[in-house]
């Protein structure tokens, strides 16, 4: 039947590439090999922004919307918006205190 060798032939294909995946690790890597590899990716950007936040704003509590959440030691809480260069950032948006 067609449909059966062609199903053996896949199957026997993809369990060569499967064995060569796994011994790939254990061969020593072939000269012309490195030519065609791409280059590792690696992160060429740096950050859009870099703030200083004072730790006497309080205690990291959780991150969202570019916004950090603080508590304070008297138990405030502040929400700081982050997104911005210095001088003017990082801001105080709302201060909450629990009564």
């Amino acid at each position: 039947m067609i449909v059966d060798r062609y199903t053996k032939a896949v199957l026997t294909v993809i369990a060569v590439a499967l064995t060569v995946i796994a011994a790939h690790s254990w061969l020593p890597d072939p000269g012309w090999l490195g030519a065609v590899r791409p280059a590792p990716a690696d992160a060429q950007s740096p950050a859009k922004y870099e703030v200083s936040v004072p730790k006497a704003w309080g205690k990291f509590v959780s991150f969202s919307n570019n916004n950090l959440l603080l508590e304070g030691p008297d138990q405030t809480m502040r929400i700081i918006d982050v997104e911005g260069k210095a001088p003017e950032y990082p801001k105080l948006k709302v201060l909450i205190r629990w009564q």
